[in-house]
Formats: structure tokens, sequence, C-alpha cells
């Protein structure tokens, strides 16, 4: 009797794990296909999708980056300061939700995030750091963001 109270237990926190996880990768999908509602709005088409979250109790940051043929572009290469300031707006609402989400699961919540969408392969990969990255790196986001694009820019042309 008492194996079969602690399976039910098992099975409970497995549940709600799985609960986590699934609702965890729907919010971070929400942030993609903003991304790709930025693109389609803007006209343009990407192979490789970049996106860099930062959330901390100081600060909430999101930023994308494109990937077309062997060459990254910036939201301001390609998007209007209208539409930046849409994504934005998005973006943090979506912030919001992840964190809302960790809070509501009682999760420790990511505070930097760099995701990666292939849109060809449709295939996502993701980072996270649970440290403040602006405390540890002792840098603003835009030093981390310009950080990240530059590695990311490396990487292509090798």
């Amino acid at each position: 009797e008492m194996s079969a109270s602690l399976v039910g237990s098992e099975m409970c926190i497995r549940d709600r794990l799985k609960g986590f996880e699934d609702a965890f990768v729907d919010a971070q999908a929400n942030v993609i296909s903003l991304c790709l509602e930025l693109l389609k709005n803007s006209e343009k088409s990407a192979d490789v999708i970049y996106v860099y979250i930062l959330q901390n109790d100081d600060e909430e940051y999101i930023d994308a980056f494109f990937e077309k043929d062997g060459k990254l572009f910036t939201t301001n290469d390609w998007c209007s300061d209208a539409q930046i300031k849409e994504f934005f707006h998005c973006g943090i609402e979506d912030i919001e939700s992840i964190v809302e989400l960790c809070d509501t699961y009682n999760a420790k919540c990511p505070h930097e995030f760099k995701l990666v969408y292939n849109v060809n392969s449709k295939s996502f990969d993701s980072n996270y750091n649970y440290e403040n990255a602006t405390d540890v790196y002792d840098k603003d986001v835009i030093e981390l963001v310009e950080e990240w694009f530059n590695e990311c820019e490396k990487n292509i042309s090798h």
C-alpha cells in the first residue's frame, strides 16, 4: 500500500515536471513566432533566427538577429523603428509570461536565454544562464548581445 502511494506521488511530480517543460517550450516557441512575424512584416526571410533574452530584477530585454546566405543581419538592418518597437513590446510580454510560468511552477527562471531556431529544418536550440549575466560579466546587456552576435558571426564564417 505504501509503495502504491509513492508511485502515485512520483507520477504527480513527473506530470507536474512534464507540464512545466511543455509550457516552458511553448513560451519559447511564442518568442520564435514573434520573430517569424517580424520577418514576415519586414518582407524578409532568414535561414536561422537568433534570439537573446535577458531578465533580472532590474531589466527585461529582448533582441534578435538573423542569418541569411551565410551573413548575419540585425533588426536594425532589416526592420523599421516602428516594427522594432512593436517587437520589443511584444517580446517583453513574452518574457513576463516566461517569468510568471517559472513562478507558477516554482521553477528557477534563467536570467539569460540564447535561442537559435533553424527556419529550414525547424530545429530549435537553447542555452540558459541562471546567473545574472550583467553582474557576473560586468557588462551591460548591449555588450552581451554584441558579444554573442560576434561569436555567431565567427561560427558562420568557419
